[in-house]
């Protein structure tokens, strides 16, 4: 990740139109894979995750201290959430009486190839677990 500390209108752009293009990369992968997990009532979970201190935040707190945006990928059932992997997009936090930010250095292609391997190995993960049922 790469740090910043102007945190300026051209960084806030910046960090808006990764985060867009994450949720659009979200939806489509979504709808490539969603169907591959649908067995044994498990759904893929990919999605853009924006939190302050855990918290659910909105895009405009992007410089806001603790605010992180992650692209997250899991597993969810009826009952619980299996946290797989997950790519940070940016963080900002407070450091020496500064706020200071950390975006991803990974450009919207690079991002899709990680979670397409990251999915392609949790079903590689799954056709094995089966295997041994």
């Amino acid at each position: 990740m790469k740090q910043i500390v102007e945190l300026n209108e051209q960084t806030r752009n910046q960090i808006s139109d990764i985060e867009q293009k994450c949720e659009k990369l979200a939806e489509k992968l979504l709808n490539n894979y969603k169907t591959d997990f649908q067995t044994g009532g498990e759904n893929l979970v990919v999605d853009l995750i924006r939190t302050i201190k855990g918290r659910g935040a909105s895009e405009n707190d992007v410089f806001k201290v603790d605010y992180e945006s992650i692209l997250e990928l899991g597993i969810e059932t009826e009952d619980d959430f299996f946290p797989n992997a997950y790519i940070p997009i940016w963080k900002c936090k407070q450091e020496m009486f500064h706020s200071v930010g950390y975006l991803t250095n990974l450009d919207i292609d690079s991002i899709e190839k990680k979670m397409m391997i990251m999915i392609e190995e949790m079903l590689a993960d799954r056709e094995e677990g089966e295997k041994y049922e």
